[in-house]
């Protein structure tokens, strides 16, 4: 198990305590060396002689905050490095201020004021036990040298963001700095009371069981974004509950880190000055004249912190690099959906154009045949004219008015048969319609309606991982009344991240996952993206036959009971 004095020493701190009976002795508890040679029989005695006195408010507000600085050294001892950032990442964020500022530069003016005093001059020896033998002098040890120069520069210590964050969480962990963990406390409660005035809808929950589903999502937001107000709301529902889901919350956080780096302008002057460090220790390397013993403690802080540096700037530039592009997913999405909107209007007005003039320019070829037919016929009715007489007019008009009065009895007899057909359809159909019930009521005739899909997903967002492909799934959900807009395909031989899953599953109301393709990665991934109000199918076969069925299974609602 790694302790606590494994740990680099940054930024001057005092050594932390070795093991966990240093906590104790500084809280006035027996250890191992003074403990009696039966405990229990002396706190029996001491219970038998007199009823404890009553708790007294703030003496129970001390042993709850000593209980909480020993919980996080007990899970400092157990995990070492990657809780000591835990518990810095936190507290940077949770303290961001001036609070912050001032606080941790008296906390570094202190430091470099301890590490600045001589060595305290040392007894001399005895060698007799009651101390009367003879004494022996002793040489005291020489002093630090007033001002050490490090490449013809006086040394100086750090004060990078790094340094801020491992004094923090120094606070937390050593024993010693027991008084500035209670004042840091303070400061986090001042800052908790300041944020919950602007936040008026948070409450505290007062059971543990709606403490920790409370905590459950504030952790889920938090894994998407990183705020002060998130990180407020978990402290006080850890501090709720004593702490006690204080290491299920670093097990949660541990795997995407509790701090997403977002801070350029402190990583560019932490880099900026870790590399003026690398520029003084090569002049000083340099110097043909050499540096002496005295400043080896200083050449080691300088390259510590360099190291420190630039290994924590090579990993934030690896993650941006990697997970970070150079517009966001949102962004693009919004231009994408805007432009999209814009083209699909032009392309719409464009039609809308195009088909005017298409049916302006028919209109037209029409009239101009219509105006030479009507010419023709007006030239040939003259000639006609021309010939007949009046006489032969009137006879021909009173044959055409024979037939036109033949014309309109007939149309008439056909109407009545008509009618009268259609009386006999209608007492067909409501025959066959009949006949039609009772056969589906006697299950001789298949339901073509019960593997139908029609409109069970009308207005909703489906996004399906994995499969034979895109068109493949199309048919069913175009059905069951998705849009192509709102239909995502993607193929599940690729992997993807967990945060660009929980993106596009965010986004959607039924999620597919086809497990025969898509593999253990997406259907793990998407089974924690998905949210109380959306769908989830695993589905192993590829066949569209098998989301049919899904959808019907989910969606489709049972017919109501008729009564006979």
């Amino acid at each position: 198990m790694k302790k606590l004095t494994d740990l680099p020493d940054l930024s001057g701190l005092p050594p932390l305590p070795r093991e966990l009976r240093d906590l104790d002795r500084l809280a006035g508890l027996p250890t191992e060396a003074s403990r009696p040679s039966s405990l229990i029989d002396e706190v029996a005695r001491s219970l038998a002689r007199k009823s404890p006195p009553p708790a007294d408010p703030a003496t129970s507000d001390d042993d709850r905050a000593w209980r909480a600085h020993k919980l996080f050294a007990d899970l400092h001892e157990r995990y070492g490095r990657p809780f000591r950032l835990f518990v810095g990442d936190l507290l940077d964020v949770l303290l961001g201020g001036p609070m912050q500022t001032k606080f941790l530069s008296e906390l570094m003016d202190e430091r470099i004021r301890r590490l600045s005093r001589p060595p305290p001059a040392t007894e001399p020896a005895s060698d007799s036990k009651n101390g009367k033998g003879p004494k022996v002098p002793v040489v005291p040890k020489a002093a630090m040298p007033p001002t050490i120069q490090i490449g013809g520069e006086p040394r100086f210590h750090s004060r990078s963001f790094l340094k801020r964050k491992a004094i923090l969480a120094a606070v937390f962990l050593d024993s010693e700095e027991y008084p500035s963990f209670l004042k840091l406390l303070k400061q986090i409660s001042t800052v908790c009371r300041e944020e919950l005035k602007a936040q008026d809808t948070f409450v505290v929950p007062t059971t543990r069981a709606d403490q920790q589903a409370a905590l459950r999502l504030v952790v889920d937001e938090l894994k998407n974004e990183m705020t002060q107000g998130g990180l407020v709301r978990a402290w006080l529902l850890l501090e709720a509950g004593d702490f006690q889901d204080l290491e299920w919350v670093f097990n949660e956080t541990r795997t995407f880190g509790l701090v997403r780096p977002t801070f350029y302008e402190d990583l560019d002057k932490a880099y900026r000055e870790a590399k003026k460090m690398l520029k003084l220790l090569v002049a000083e390397f340099n110097d043909p004249a050499g540096g002496g013993p005295d400043k080896r403690e200083a050449i080691i802080d300088y390259l510590q912190d360099i190291l420190e540096v630039f290994t924590h700037h090579h990993f934030v530039l690896k993650h941006f690099n990697q997970t970070r592009p150079s517009v966001s997913r949102a962004e693009f999405e919004s231009h994408k959906r805007e432009w999209q909107n814009r083209l699909d209007t032009l392309r719409a007005e464009t039609q809308g154009l195009r088909d005017t003039l298409r049916q302006t320019a028919i209109e037209r070829d029409q009239a101009l045949a219509d105006a030479r037919a009507l010419r023709q016929e007006a030239q040939e009715l003259r000639q006609k004219l021309q010939k007949l007489d009046p006489v032969e007019v009137q006879k021909q008009m009173q044959a055409m008015e024979s037939r036109m009065n033949q014309a309109l009895r007939e149309r008439d007899a056909l109407l009545e048969e008509d009618a009268e057909l259609r009386t006999i359809i209608r007492n067909l159909d409501a025959e066959n319609q009949q006949l039609t019930q009772k056969l589906r009521e006697l299950k001789a005739i298949p339901d073509e309606m019960a593997k139908s899909v029609a409109g069970l997903l009308a207005g909703k967002r489906v996004v399906v991982f994995g499969g034979v492909g895109r068109d493949h799934y199309r048919p069913v959900l175009e059905e069951a009344g998705v849009r192509d807009a709102d239909y995502e395909w993607y193929e599940g031989y690729h992997t993807i991240s967990q945060a660009r899953t929980a993106e596009i599953v965010g986004r959607c109301d039924v999620i597919v996952v086809i497990t025969s393709y898509a593999g253990h990665l997406h259907t793990w991934q998407t089974r924690h993206a998905v949210g109380p109000h959306q769908t989830l199918f695993l589905i192993h076969s590829s066949g569209a036959g098998s989301l049919r069925q899904q959808i019907l299974e989910k969606f489709k609602k049972s017919p109501a009971p008729t009564g006979g």
